[in-house]
């Protein structure tokens, strides 16, 4: 599965969910967890963490201004 991803550091839309992975994560150094739509509970992506750092990888074509989910 591919994905195109933005880089936000704010999405105030969004819920992380379940304890931070390094597994198989993209950005070395960060850690990761599921990004959910936290009105509808869709996945919209991931949360990236690390010590000094965070910011939200979405999927762009889930992406909304009005706040609701694209399918």
């Amino acid at each position: 599965i591919a994905f195109h991803i933005g880089c936000f550091r704010a999405a105030p839309g969004c819920s992380a969910i379940g304890a931070a992975t390094t597994e198989f994560t993209w950005f070395p150094g960060y850690a990761w967890r599921i990004a959910l739509c936290a009105n509808c509970r869709a996945h919209l992506g991931w949360h990236f963490q690390s010590q000094d750092d965070y910011f939200h990888g979405l999927i762009v074509a889930r992406l909304t201004s009005a706040g609701t989910i694209k399918n």
